[in-house]
């Protein structure tokens, strides 16, 4: 780990420990972040420690990480199952997890420093009041205008229409009741963005530098994180807008720097495990302190195990681990009550398959966008025959990517896979490249939902947009639906508004969209999500 990145670090975490001074340690919103600070304002701090922070907001923290990437996310795609809270697994709406990846994105946990949307419109403002004044910032602009747009994708694509063009404006202009944008609008945008950030940046010039945890300042890889984020992003529109989906994903593969080629390109932050760990801190990987914290209530799920068992995957053994000779899964929708009646169960070592602890160390990244998704959606590109390239070899190298960047997990090798097994698996694995068109987007995205494990906001947005792997809808028997589900037995289509504070606080914007989207519930659909 690079001396600037761990001097960064230090400093954040000295800031921070500072200001939990005046914070409760508890793992909930707190009234004392903003006690010596204007939160209406935008401050001054220089722009590159606002990027390291910002970054750091963006890879998250336990509170809001724990419920919209473990217990809705992954337990939605059915990667893992929570035998004990629910959530995603049985299709129960809990308010505080549905709402805390919009609170914190918005708004900030406990310091608004960690809302991401404050830093990065306040980044913004910054750099655009100093281009105004004569300074050239093009490349430290372009990568913050990258980050806003990964920032609000992920928000858009949990929840559906949202506040966008008049979102950060509270901290600016004063505006606290910002209009709810239609998410076509904001996908229009966010291609209009990638464009011109892409063509904004001169790889030749300087950046950010040791301040940038994703890429230590080297804009050919902001370039072409840029443009695979794009390429996602037009993946994203097959079902609402074919067209518009195939333009843009050409646009993107040939747009200057091009897409990711190796895992040296993959999107992620780096942690490390420190003092400012917890509810109060930011340095460490946040699915981590919430597997290390309430690991014991994941389990690994039995569509998951199932599937790389039946396919001798070698990842099994890296994605999961167990006390028995065999891997069992968890069955989605059961409970540690109800699963004493499935007949995976065994009463005598009730041991199902658990997350491997090699993947939750607390310093482990945090993934953004893999080189092997980008293999992936270069596949289905070919398949569709949006290019002239061969979707078997992107196929192929996707499948290696996918099971080669877990190295990134382990500095001790204990997550490598040899070259040996990646290529019997695919031996054994064959794309089908006779097969029809939708039965190669199953395998493409079949192999895209195994690679984004512990990704879970990912994996739940690639199955709606694709409709792949085929999942099953949680069952507790053959017949019925989980008890308690809030969806009539529906896999959940997004996450909800928090509708008391946005109800009464921006009562006109919240009822307009409801009014067009529909009702606040988890089966209404987000647009790309057409049914």
């Amino acid at each position: 780990m690079c001396k600037s990145y761990l001097t960064n670090i230090i400093r954040i975490t000295s800031v921070l420990l500072l200001i939990g001074l005046f914070i409760t340690s508890c793992d909930s919103f707190s009234d004392f972040g903003d006690m010596n600070t204007n939160p209406t304002t935008a401050d001054q701090v220089e722009p590159a420690m606002k990027l390291t922070t910002l970054q750091l907001a963006t890879a998250g923290t336990r509170y809001e990480m724990w419920r919209a990437q473990l217990l809705y996310g992954e337990n939605v795609s059915q990667h893992l199952v929570n035998a004990f809270y629910g959530g995603g697994n049985n299709y129960t709406e809990s308010i505080d997890w549905l709402t805390a990846f919009w609170n914190t994105a918005y708004s900030g946990n406990e310091i608004s420093e960690r809302a991401q949307v404050k830093g990065v419109e306040n980044l913004i403002h910054q750099l655009k009041q100093k281009e105004e004044a004569g300074e050239s910032v093009n490349n430290m602009l372009g990568i913050a205008r990258i980050m806003r747009v990964f920032i609000y994708h992920r928000i858009t694509d949990l929840y559906g229409d949202i506040p966008y063009s008049e979102a950060g404006k509270g901290y600016i202009e004063r505006e606290f009741t910002p209009v709810y944008d239609k998410q076509e609008e904001i996908y229009n945008d966010f291609f209009s963005e990638l464009d011109a950030a892409v063509n904004q940046l001169d790889p030749s010039g300087s950046s950010y530098g040791g301040n940038d945890l994703m890429y230590n300042g080297d804009v050919a890889k902001w370039q072409r994180f840029a443009n695979s984020l794009r390429l996602r992003l037009a993946l994203r529109l097959v079902k609402v807008d074919i067209t518009k989906a195939e333009n843009q994903a050409v646009a993107a593969i040939n747009a200057p720097g091009g897409v990711m080629t190796s895992n040296d390109d993959i999107a992620m932050v780096k942690h490390q495990d420190g003092p400012s760990n917890g509810p109060a801190g930011m340095n460490s990987n946040p699915i981590s302190e919430a597997m290390n914290d309430g690991g014991d209530h994941e389990f690994v799920a039995q569509t998951l195990v199932d599937w790389m068992k039946n396919a001798n995957d070698p990842r099994l053994e890296v994605y999961a681990e167990t006390d028995s000779s065999a891997y069992v899964g968890f069955p989605s929708g059961y409970t540690s009550t109800s699963v004493q009646n499935h007949p995976s169960f065994n009463a005598t070592t009730n041991n199902y398959a658990r997350v491997n602890s090699m993947l939750i160390d607390r310093e482990d990244p945090t993934f953004f966008q893999t080189y092997a998704e980008v293999e992936f959606m270069l596949a289905e590109v070919a398949a569709r025959g949006w290019t002239a390239g061969n979707a078997q070899d992107h196929y192929e190298a996707g499948v290696e990517a996918a099971m080669n960047y877990l190295s990134l997990y382990d500095a001790n090798g204990g997550a490598n896979i040899s070259s040996g097994d990646i290529s019997n698996y695919l031996a054994n694995n064959p794309y089908n490249a006779s097969g029809t068109l939708d039965q190669q987007l199953e395998q493409i995205n079949s192999q895209y939902w195994a690679a984004v494990f512990l990704n879970g906001i990912e994996a739940w947005s690639n199955f709606r947009r694709s409709g792949y792997p085929d999942l099953e809808p949680a069952l507790v028997d053959s017949n019925d639906p989980p008890p308690g589900n809030q969806t009539d037995g529906q896999i959940p289509r997004r996450l909800t508004y928090p509708e008391g504070n946005e109800s009464i606080l921006n009562a006109k914007n919240y009822n307009e969209v409801i009014k067009r989207q529909g009702d606040n519930n988890m089966v209404t659909r987000v647009w790309w999500d057409k049914q």
